[in-house]
């Protein structure tokens, strides 16, 4: 029979959150919701999504297409404006994740039983300045916090305002950094007289918010038609290998 204490088994880490489902009542649960609602749109294209054409239109306010000193301006604008959303959506993240974990205990204190036995995580103050970094940059602020959660086995956001400041920080300004170098390559672009008209039209497809939405939506399209190709194949070639092996014998 199949054990439904151990972590390893789906089964059981299913029913510990439907049993925090279960209890969620009210308000209680729509937070539940708005929690898996906004870890969707944050951990999927959301916020990737739309800072391109965020950057896109605050350089293009303040850029007259001629003089450098506008030019330096809007990528200025750009830059400010990349942080200002990226660090508030990160620390909104941040907020919304750990009150959150606090309407899902059973699932949060299993989870945290089972990672911290393992040795699988350790608390962000003890982490290196440059896997801060990384996690901040590539993964987002939202998942250092999970990671100091289920590494200290203590859930809650007012002892923690340290950390995600500075996680925000890391975070938003590399892509601030990031998004600094791109529109100054495009600003550069603007006024090179023998590609001026491509940098102008990749600008105002930049602008459009539709543009990334449609890209990253195709992206992600393309990998779960794979994921599901993949899936399909698999099990006919393993199938194909016990009729060989069974020919063998």
């Amino acid at each position: 029979m199949r054990s439904r204490t151990r972590l390893s088994d789906g089964e059981g880490v299913w029913d510990t959150a439907k049993g925090d489902l279960r209890r969620a009542r009210g308000l209680q649960a729509v937070g539940v919701v708005g929690l898996l609602v906004w870890m969707a749109f944050q951990w999927g294209f959301g916020n990737d999504a739309l800072l391109p054409s965020i950057a896109a239109n605050a350089f293009d306010l303040v850029d007259d297409g001629e003089s450098w000193r506008s030019g330096v301006s809007g990528v200025l604008a750009a830059t400010v404006a990349s942080f200002v959303f990226w660090g508030g959506s990160q620390l909104l993240d941040a907020i919304v994740m750990l009150s959150g974990l606090r309407l899902v205990p059973g699932l949060t204190d299993r989870l945290s039983a089972y990672l911290r036995r393992r040795g699988l995580v350790k608390p962000f103050a003890e982490l290196r300045w440059t896997t801060r970094w990384a996690l901040a940059y590539a993964t987002g602020v939202s998942v250092i916090c999970l990671v100091d959660v289920f590494a200290t086995g203590r859930p809650g956001l007012r002892h923690r305002w340290r950390m995600i400041l500075v996680s925000v920080w890391l975070s938003a300004g590399t892509v601030a950094g990031v998004v600094a170098m791109v529109v100054t390559a495009a600003m550069v672009a603007t006024r090179i007289p023998s590609i001026e008209t491509e940098a102008t039209i990749f600008i105002r497809v930049a602008k459009n918010p539709l543009t990334w939405i449609t890209l990253f939506g195709v992206i992600f399209l393309v990998g779960y038609l794979r994921r599901r190709a993949i899936g399909r194949v698999t099990p006919n070639e393993d199938s194909g290998a016990d009729v060989r092996r069974s020919d063998d014998r």
